[in-house]
């Protein structure tokens, strides 16, 4: 065979291109899905020239030393293999290179024991020299030890495999011929491993053109052609400062991918580690969310909040998007999750300035009166609406001042909420009036009601200061209906009339006024 005649070359050939690819692919070493790649490519070169030197050298122990070099880059390319291959479907996999610390302990085992074997013997039982095709090259029975470490090592390039084709069945339409490229090239390091004894192919060297289909592959897809990765840097760096929270999941519903803000967000959310969540079933969080987790298992759109009561009350959005737009369940989905927070805040704010008084912390006028007209009046009972209106009030403020006036408010707004708080409708509708509404039995226990109150206020002094008090009372009027076609402003008009009374008739008391006169009668 002529061709066999240059086989060291092609072995230096390989070497160089592998070399090369190495090179000039290790600028994008923090590119995220290829930072590994340049490592096994150089891996692969080192292969390629330590067989050169085996079968290149003239004496067995030279070779022997060649045969020996060959066996730390060998090994190492099948982890790094599972790198590449681990940090290309599942970019976010923080703990890699922790992992690659751990698991490269065995393989130094394994080459420091190869290296000392002339001592002990634990790694070869035989070692010979053997001619095929005019190529001369060392030949080594294997311990079982050495048999377990190379069982160790294949199986990460097994597992790469598999990883890579499981990944295949959730990758988007546009990227699965190049993605499969890929898959097919890894594929021929890791079937050779139990072809070529099958095959009796025992040419020296000929395992290290097994990993030329594999990084050229890689090298095709990951570099050259750029649209190629689904997981470019520059994109990667927005998910990962972005403040919204994606989590994409698969068709089988495992995390794929999932950002910092995302894991914060669930820890909150769930009270699951940080670090549990990457490869992990979104039902740990759709179990707790019955309603996302219905549209979720259907693979439809929606949007959502989550309140989370804690320390700190938080309201998070979360928004489903499909990954493709065809009908179908099988098919990921992205989860945004946005903090809405400070948008509930200043609309709770809002809400509040537009149906609170600031002094007082009752309803408005304006709020109260919606309140007031949306009540139905329950079978068996009636609507009290009750006008408070504190005396002498101008005299407060000529005698004390405006801030005397104003605690004389406050407190006074304080002792209705701590009346009427759970059994009724408190607003302030004037400057010193108020307004309470409640349901009642009939216009004795109104009255009753009524004159309780202003009872407890008679007996009530706002302190000032160390010299200076107030003793409040209140003239009350009341209206009351059984009917509920009644408005707010029929209720309105005849406890305005018995306020009034009230106050003509030497204040504080309580008066009760008619039955309210409906305007259409009135038109009549």
């Amino acid at each position: 065979m002529p061709w066999i005649q240059g086989y060291p070359y092609y072995l230096l050939m390989g070497s160089v291109l592998s070399l090369y690819m190495g090179i000039s692919s290790y600028r994008h070493r923090k590119s995220a899905g290829r930072r590994y790649l340049w490592i096994l490519m150089l891996l692969v070169s080192l292969i390629f020239i330590a067989t050169a030197g085996e079968i290149m050298s003239s004496s067995f122990q030279a070779k022997l030393w060649w045969k020996n070099m060959q066996q730390a880059p060998l090994f190492l390319s099948a982890l790094f293999t599972y790198a590449v291959v681990k940090e290309y479907v599942s970019p976010s996999e923080e703990r890699l290179p922790v992992k690659l610390a751990i698991f490269s302990i065995p393989i130094a085992l394994d080459v420091l024991l190869i290296f000392t074997d002339t001592y002990h013997h634990l790694m070869r039982s035989e070692v010979g020299m053997a001619t095929v095709a005019g190529v001369s090259g060392i030949t080594v029975k294997p311990t079982l030890l050495s048999m377990a470490f190379i069982a160790y090592d294949q199986l990460f390039g097994l597992y790469a495999v598999c990883l890579l084709g499981v990944s295949l069945m959730n990758r988007p339409r546009a990227f699965l011929r190049r993605a499969f490229l890929l898959f097919a090239g890894l594929l021929v390091p890791v079937v050779s491993v139990f072809l070529l004894p099958l095959l009796k192919i025992t040419l020296t060297g000929f395992t290290a053109f097994t990993y030329l289909p594999a990084i050229i592959a890689a090298y095709l897809c990951l570099f050259i052609d750029s649209k190629s990765t689904i997981y470019p840097l520059t994109k990667i760096k927005i998910l990962e400062h972005m403040k919204d929270g994606v989590v994409l999941t698969d068709r089988n519903d495992s995390i794929i991918g999932i950002n910092e803000a995302a894991t914060s967000i669930l820890f909150e959310i769930t009270g699951i580690s940080n670090e549990t969540w990457m490869g992990k079933n979104i039902d740990l969080f759709m179990r707790h969310h019955k309603d996302i987790g219905a549209h979720y298992s259907q693979r439809t759109e929606g949007q959502f909040e989550i309140v989370c009561t804690g320390i700190r009350e938080v309201c998070y959005g979360v928004s489903l998007i499909a990954t493709e737009h065809q009908a179908t369940e099988n098919k990921g989905m992205l989860i945004v999750f946005s903090d809405h927070s400070e948008k509930k805040r200043y609309e709770r704010e809002l809400v509040y300035q537009a149906t609170i008084d600031d002094l007082t912390g009752l309803y408005n006028r304006r709020h109260f009166m919606q309140m007031v007209q949306n009540q139905t009046i329950p079978d068996g009972l009636g609507l009290a609406l009750l006008l408070f209106d504190i005396d002498d009030f101008k005299l407060i403020n000529d005698t004390y001042g405006h801030l005397a006036g104003d605690q004389a408010l406050v407190d006074f707004s304080n002792k209705i909420l701590q009346v009427y708080q759970n059994k009724g409708i408190a607003g302030r509708v004037g400057g010193e009036e108020f307004a309470v509404c409640f349901f009642a039995e009939d216009k004795r226990a109104a009255l009753m009601e009524a004159e309780d109150f202003r009872t407890t206020m008679s007996d009530y002094k706002i302190i000032l200061n160390e010299h200076d008090s107030i003793q409040l009372t209140a003239s009350i009027g009341i209206s009351f209906t059984e009917r509920r076609e009644v408005t707010f402003e029929d209720l309105y008009r005849e406890a305005d009339e018995a306020l009034y009374r009230s106050k003509n008739s030497g204040k504080n008391r309580v008066t009760l006024g008619r039955e309210p006169i409906l305007r259409e009668a009135m038109k009549g």
